[in-house]
């Protein structure tokens, strides 16, 4: 439950589902796409889609209420935040707990016009999590002190997206664009609102408005019997009443006009938009309006021509969509020495040119096919497919996604031109710009004990007994079996490749990674040739310009990510041209002289700027505080080391670091292992490597002094706080076991952990926060991680520390460590949901050398571990003296 929030409404993404609206779906309708669908006679209409991808399930209930309905700003995203402090049968800790149980991966976020509360959960918990959601269904207390406790939180997260200039400009800019309509609330809500208009009266009437059975719809994605999981859905959702439902606001679109909105910001670049109104979902412009959308983001398009040119870090264009109407985004981010207006005028002439011509056929052509991949791909993870369903029926009202595919099957370029001409309209276009305003200053000092006094004023609580159908999940805890089945082999030229066949989709993942270090290996004076070779990669072939190579994977609608980690996503069918297309522009670079010159001066102005920027003063402060001098994680390129850069130290860099015999290749999807051995081996067999292999393991480093690090950042009204230590624990150490499980227990265990219990649940001085711990072969590192007000700072650190000095002095009571073990096992299935985290996963072990079922390794050793041998492992290896902090923002007060 971090309660992400999505601003506007629901950001376009690479589906964008858009069609005519459809008659609604009605009860007892035949199934769909695989899905099964029925409408309870509370009228709950329910969506069941099997998927047999992993034993794991996503659950999506989208309540039909979101920003819209709120006679306060801010009032459904207070509600949002409420359906976690207690039901009428399960309290907050309860329900923080039962959700850790089943892995953590819990969360939820308010639209315009949707609120949806989203599980992922291994199979064998589907019932628990109905559970959960039936009990939220039933009635949430929404009591003032709960309000009181949670109201601290949420304000916390409206100062952190205000310290963000690109939400300020974006919110400003839809309350221009939508004025005296429900959309011109970006549903955020205020300090104001939260702080002295929203009250335990004010949510409990918004809830029993709005939260009825009849006005949701739930989503269930995954390995399912879907009538068992239709009859279980009826059993416990079947008896909540449903109610009317108010009246919903009316939408009257008032002409635009043009406004300039100014803004100051803490990036390392200008950030330059126009914002325009676009077609909604109801519209039947939107699916042009989609195409649209990928026409202007192409690769071969005028407005990355301004990237590839070099007048440009970044440039995109993205819709955020409501049901009557959208807001269209046209972004730059460029060199702080670009006048706004300059930049402007660029964004505009790209609009202006198509404007005139019309946008180009091939283009509308390739982005239809890649809509229509687009949406195979998305199969490819089950809680992408789960999202995908609730998008289209809940959010735009359609019958299923492939309502927006077909839509988009028919649209024409004629259609395209004119979205464009009747929806870009310069003249009435907000422009928007906020310009670096940076000191370059920071504080950097030894820390000293009396400031952060340690708070032991939250006693910690003992576990709330859960329900017996909730403490089931406990008697399941036992390490779970291998999923996967990979194959995994060492070719003739040293690459390693392993293939995990699913016959999921018709599609293919393959993802690639060449092991280099550049600390390590890039020659003296040369810091920064290694991202500088990574940049120009793309620019073209010896085969390909830049836009041919990008027009033959647009034909087969294939995406390609090039450098020492690289990527191919492909329709199986074409596989083979994939493959030829990622080796030729991974093996075979122009590295054109004209192209590295272009290059060279984008990345010198990106490091220039990066001078003064906090982040990158945060980042080296950091590093310098936990390394010792001379350490490779201490080099970084400069505006000097960029500017001696030559195309001979690029090309020398590339033969000496792109190497077969260190690289890992993962290929998944639908393909068996002899199929894929055999494309590699066509189409990287010839790779070849010379001299011995190179050294990139970093050297161990000694545990840091305590350090103080405050960066000031403009705009900021929050602070970022980073408490971060090095460790002497490393991989293979018994001790390893017993110190993640101290970590899921301190801060690494989501909404039940100790962290977040103290610092927002019952002292609402945060956010979010958490604890990582990350175990290396040659170094590690430990992270307690907050965001908080100034005067806040040294209360929540004192009170963070205060909960690892209980782990380190005292054992965890058993039923406490079984809760942390279960969130641990849970969260293995959890990550094999779609192709990325398998990818992830496999990639990850195999280029390290691990055995690919480490996870299941490591499952066994967790469950052996006491709460004795937890409590001396953190006081073992966790130093709460020996923390480097980093504040990044105001100076604590």
């Amino acid at each position: 439950m971090r309660l992400l929030r999505r601003t506007a409404a629901t950001t376009v993404t690479l589906l964008l589902l858009g069609a005519l609206l459809l008659p609604a779906w009605r009860a007892g309708a035949a199934p769909s796409g695989g899905a099964l669908r029925a409408t309870l006679d509370n009228g709950m209409r329910v969506i069941i889609v099997p998927d047999k991808l992993a034993p794991v399930v996503t659950t999506m209930l989208n309540y039909e209420v979101g920003s819209n309905d709120e006679t306060i700003t801010g009032l459904a995203h207070a509600q949002e935040h409420m359906m976690f402090r207690g039901s009428a049968s399960l309290s907050a800790n309860q329900l923080s707990e039962i959700g850790a149980l089943m892995g953590g991966q819990y969360d939820a976020d308010t639209q315009d016009r949707v609120t949806q509360y989203f599980y992922t959960v291994p199979a064998s918990d589907l019932e628990v999590a109905l559970r959960v959601e039936a009990s939220r269904a039933g009635g949430v207390l929404d009591d003032q002190r709960a309000w009181d406790e949670e109201r601290g939180a949420i304000e916390q997260e409206v100062t952190r997206d205000n310290s963000q200039a690109d939400y300020r400009l974006a919110a400003k800019a839809q309350a221009h664009l939508f004025a005296g309509t429900p959309y011109a609330d970006a549903g955020l809500g205020t300090l104001e609102s939260f702080g002295k208009q929203i009250n335990a009266p004010q949510l409990q009437a918004f809830y029993k408005a709005w939260y009825h059975p009849n006005n949701a719809t739930f989503v269930i994605a995954g390995d399912v019997d879907p009538q068992r999981t239709l009859e279980q859905v009826r059993q416990l959702f079947g008896a909540i009443p449903s109610a009317p439902l108010p009246q919903r606001r009316a939408v009257h679109l008032r002409p635009l006009t043009q406004v300039v909105l100014k803004d100051t910001s803490d990036q390392p670049y200008t950030l330059v938009q126009l914002y325009y109104r676009v077609p909604g979902y109801a519209s039947p412009d939107y699916a042009a309006s989609v195409v649209l959308n990928d026409v202007l983001n192409s690769e071969r398009g005028n407005l990355f021509a301004l990237v590839a040119s070099g007048k440009a870090f970044g440039a995109d264009f993205s819709y955020s969509t409501f049901m009557r109407a959208g807001m269209a985004t046209c972004e730059m981010r460029v060199p702080a020495t670009t006048q706004p207006q300059a930049a402007v005028a660029m964004m505009k002439r790209v609009i202006d040119g198509y404007r005139k011509t019309g946008v180009p056929a091939d283009l509308v052509s390739a982005a239809k096919r890649a809509e229509i991949a687009q949406a195979q791909f998305k199969k490819n993870s089950i809680e992408d497919l789960a999202f995908q369903w609730s998008q289209a029926v809940a959010v735009e009202g359609r019958r299923s996604p492939d309502d927006g595919i077909t839509a988009i099957e028919h649209v024409t370029r004629a259609e395209v031109d004119r979205v464009l001409r009747t929806y870009l309209d310069d003249k009435t276009a907000t422009v928007a710009y906020a310009v670096p305003q940076n000191s370059g200053a920071l504080s950097v000092g030894a820390a000293h004990g009396g400031k952060v006094p340690e708070q032991n004023a939250i006693v910690p609580s003992k576990p709330e007994p859960l329900p017996e159908w909730a403490t089931a999940v406990l008697g399941r805890l036992q390490a779970p079996e291998p999923l996967l089945n990979p194959t995994q082999m060492t070719l003739d030229n040293g690459i390693t490749l392993v293939v995990q066949p699913e016959q999921i989709t018709p599609t293919v993942v393959v993802s690639g990674l060449i092991r280099t270090n550049p600390g390590l290996q890039e020659e003296p004076s040369k810091d920064g040739v290694a991202a500088l070779t990574s940049t120009l990669l793309p620019y073209g072939t010896t085969t390909y310009d830049r836009v041919q190579y990008q027009a033959q994977l647009d034909a087969i609608a294939a995406n390609v990510s090039t450098g020492a980690s690289f990527s191919l996503s492909v329709l199986s069918k074409d596989l083979d041209r994939g493959m030829q297309l990622l080796a030729d522009d991974e093996l075979h670079p122009a590295f054109k002289a004209s192209d590295f010159a272009t290059v060279k001066e984008q990345e010198y102005q990106r490091v220039v700027a990066e001078q003064h920027s906090p982040m990158h003063l945060a980042s080296m402060a950091l590093r310098r505080a936990l390394l010792p001098a001379g350490d490779p994680g201490l080099r970084e390129a400069t505006p000097g080391s960029v500017q001696g850069l030559t195309l001979d130290a690029v090309r020398r860099w590339y033969a000496k670091a792109y190497r077969p015999d260190m690289t890992t290749i993962v290929v998944i999807g639908d393909v068996t292992p002899e199929q894929a051995r055999g494309e590699v081996e066509k189409w990287f067999g010839a790779w070849q490597a010379h001299g011995p292999k190179p050294a990139v393991d970093n050297p161990p480093v000694p545990e840091n002094h305590p350090t103080q690090i405050d960066v000031p950042a403009n705009g900021r009204i929050q602070d970022e706080v980073y408490l971060v230590e090095t460790l002497a624990l490393l991989r293979g150490d018994p001790d390893v076991a017993a110190l993640r499980l101290a970590n899921t227990v301190l801060g690494g265990g989501g909404f039940a952990s100790d962290l977040y219990q103290d610092l927002r649940v019952k002292s609402s001085l945060v956010y979010s926060t958490d604890s990582e711990l990350s175990v290396g072969k040659t170094r590690s590192e430990f992270v307690i991680d907050f965001g908080t007000m100034p005067e806040n700072v040294n209360k929540a650190q004192g009170l963070a520390l205060a909960a690892l000095g209980r782990l380190q002095t005292a054992p965890v009571s058993e039923e406490r460590l079984q809760r942390a073990k279960a969130l641990l096992l849970s969260s293995v299935p959890l990550r094999e949901v779609g192709f990325a985290g398998v990818a992830g996963k496999l990639l990850g072990y195999a280029s390290e050398g691990r055995p690919l079922d480490q996870d299941i390794i490591d499952a066994r050793n967790a469950l052996a571990v006491t709460p004795q041998a937890m409590q001396a492992a953190a006081a073992k290896w966790l130093r709460s003296s020996g923390f480097v902090r980093l504040v990044l923002g105001p100076a604590p007060k």
